[in-house]
């Protein structure tokens, strides 16, 4: 158990800081505006789905709730792949 709950941690914060350096790299002349919608929307939607996490806990078990978002690194990345590379 210990081992999903790292890898579930993981998968949820470990992209903050890459996702602040892509939005600035999209938008250098507004890097406060970029990083800030970057993380606020990750942060309200973590913010959303916790209590989804908390209830499908509740109602199967922890290792059922928390094995679908250590599972989000892989969609993300095939749909980061399709993002054009910023202007230098």
């Amino acid at each position: 158990m210990p081992l999903c709950a790292a890898a579930a941690a993981a998968a949820l914060h470990v992209p903050f800081s890459l996702q602040g350096a892509l939005g600035q790299d999209y938008r250098p002349t507004r890097t406060g505006t970029a990083s800030g919608v970057t993380l606020g929307l990750t942060g309200s939607v973590g913010g959303l789905a916790s209590p989804l996490i908390g209830a499908a806990a509740d109602s199967l078990s922890l290792r059922a709730a928390l094995l679908p978002p250590a599972a989000l690194p892989v969609p993300a990345w095939a749909l980061a792949r399709r993002l054009p590379e910023p202007a230098a």
